[in-house]
């Protein structure tokens, strides 16, 4: 009974949230219609396979939507480079050549694990963006392949999906709606965990037929173990619920929500995003009806309607590229002159062009086509010149990007750190980082511009101290050389394995003084061996002048 009455609360919870979200379910509907085709079906009715792209006349805002997609992608991770640089969050303990050994080793095998295709982590991310661009909000889940031997990661599209977010604005739960084939539920769960319903398809030779399942992620109700070691006892329950029969097939869990939810903007009261294609929405159906004009015009003034004689009365008139239109013979002869003649639309298609490419102007402005275009250095830039376009590109985006880093890399960062920890894909901890938090440092470009703005910054810093160490000595005292070149190390993203640690350093240093200070004893012990030598040899001098004087010769 205490099943059922959890199953129902589910599936109410579930159409209640549905329910609430009505208004941008239709706002998701019009931005696929023109910006997103493939996603389109979340208030009209779609089949697999349909094109969608009928009402299309002017491709400006699709092209845009997915040039923004690409930037997020490129901008949060960019490719070629790692995603995340795992740290300490105390720094301090970086210093011990051991930690920073395993910070290096860690971050490594984090990252060459996403890269792994079979992780479809580009993929997946890449839907989510596209979602984020469009509808505000994109659903990402991550976790372990059923193998278990992989990451997957899967982007869970907002018409199958509802999100419940707590009252600080972060994912809580996910139900998701799904309609799938028998076969498919016998082959995920065994024929066993289904219900009596179901089992008669079976028997009834009924595999293709389809069931509406309700997959849900939410928060354990009740007494929560910090070692759990049952799945169901984990802090988030995964339940897998036929509908019609309120029959709960499967029930699992999660030690963290495998949901990653980001919002491009949000406005206080609601729970799902605004995104700059709702902001682009007015522009964009504005050019499919312009584009549906100007492609008439145009096939009027290269095919314009026919003026022809007639015995009869004058004919109703046909515009339309390549119609025929009649008007009365005596009328003709009044007017003299070739009876057929093209009707004259008086289009003005340049005019219409410009208003056509001032719309499109803004279309790609909402998508941030100007910002994002902005060149970061030329031939003719100085270095300052350089540095300041920099830092006004990334007063322009880093809000915007910035909020990516908490909503959308920090928390798929931390399920696949947690996972690949718990599956033994690191090495043992050293005790140095026992017990202590791991952060995680993104290698966006936004970020790597403004620590090479602080480095270029933090060098002509320095370089002034030297110069002013040339009137006073002392200034050269507070510049740390050490500290400066590993910072500059960071903002150019140089390998770690490239730059010697601390402790090597000193080790180097310590070699160095010790070879210093031997060489220089060498050098005085040679030099002592030169003056005795010396002294030497002025005594024999001495010593042969005495004994052959007259004086020493008489005593």
């Amino acid at each position: 009974m205490a099943e059922l009455s959890r199953v129902e609360k589910h599936i109410r919870r579930k159409s209640l949230l549905r329910n609430r979200r009505g208004q941008f379910e239709q706002l998701w509907d019009d931005l696929s219609r023109v910006l997103l085709t493939r996603r389109q079906g979340f208030v009209t009715n779609t089949e697999d396979g349909d094109s969608r792209t009928d009402d299309i006349f002017d491709g400006t805002g699709i092209q845009a939507a997915r040039s923004l997609a690409n930037t997020v992608g490129s901008m949060i991770r960019p490719e070629g480079q790692s995603f995340a640089r795992v740290r300490a969050e105390d720094h301090n303990l970086e210093r011990d050549d051991e930690n920073a050994f395993w910070l290096a080793d860690t971050s490594e095998r984090f990252n060459r694990a996403l890269k792994n295709p079979r992780s479809r982590f580009r993929q997946a991310t890449g839907e989510c963006d596209m979602d984020l661009v469009v509808f505000g909000t994109g659903i990402l889940y991550s976790g372990l392949s059923n193998s278990k031997t992989n990451l997957i990661f899967q982007s869970v599209s907002l018409k199958d999906a509802v999100v419940m977010y707590d009252d600080e604005g972060n994912p809580a739960a996910l139900y998701r709606s799904r309609r799938l084939m028998v076969w498919q539920l016998v082959e995920m769960f065994g024929r066993g965990k289904l219900s009596k319903k179901v089992q008669e398809l079976i028997e009834q030779d009924k595999m293709d037929d389809r069931i509406e399942v309700l997959q849900v992620i939410a928060k354990r109700e009740g007494t929560v173990f910090e070692e759990p070691l049952l799945a169901k006892n984990m802090p988030f329950e995964h339940l897998w619920i036929e509908v019609a029969t309120k029959h709960l097939i499967s029930e699992d869990g999660f030690m963290e929500l495998p949901v990653v939810a980001p919002r491009w903007d949000t406005s206080s009261g609601e729970d799902y995003g605004r995104s700059p294609g709702m902001i682009s929405l007015p522009d964009v159906n504005t050019l499919q009806a312009m584009g549906e004009t100007i492609l008439v015009a145009g096939q009027r003034v290269a095919d314009p309607p026919m003026m022809a004689p007639n015995d009869g009365i004058m004919s109703e008139v046909n515009t339309f590229p390549g119609g025929l239109s009649y008007y009365d013979v005596e009328t003709a002869s009044q007017m003299g002159g070739n009876p057929f003649f093209p009707l004259i639309s008086g289009a003005n298609l340049p005019v219409t062009r410009e208003m056509q490419m001032d719309t499109r102007n803004q279309v790609l402005n909402a998508f941030f086509k100007n910002i994002l275009n902005l060149p970061m250095n030329g031939p003719q830039m100085t270095a300052t010149e350089i540095i300041q376009r920099k830092d006004e590109f990334i007063r322009e985006v880093g809000p915007v990007f910035g909020r990516f880093e908490s909503d959308y890399n920090r928390p798929i960062a931390e399920r696949t750190f947690n996972l690949l920890l718990r599956a033994g894909a690191f090495l043992p901890v050293p005790e140095g980082l026992a017990g202590t938090r791991i952060n995680f440092e993104f290698e966006m470009p936004v970020t790597k511009i403004r620590k090479q703005v602080e480095a270029a910054a933090a060098k002509q810093w320095a370089v002034e101290m030297l110069e002013l160490s040339n009137v006073k000595p002392e200034a050269a005292d507070l510049v740390n050389v050490d500290e400066l070149g590993r910072f500059a190390h960071d903002a150019a993203g140089i390998p770690h394995e490239i730059l010697n640690g601390r402790q090597a350093v000193e080790a180097l240093r310590e070699q160095r003084a010790a070879a210093m200070q031997q060489q220089q004893q060498a050098e005085m012990l040679q030099q002592g061996a030169g003056v005795a030598e010396q002294l030497a040899g002025a005594a024999n001098k001495v010593s042969s002048a005495g004994g052959n004087s007259p004086q020493a010769a008489e005593g």
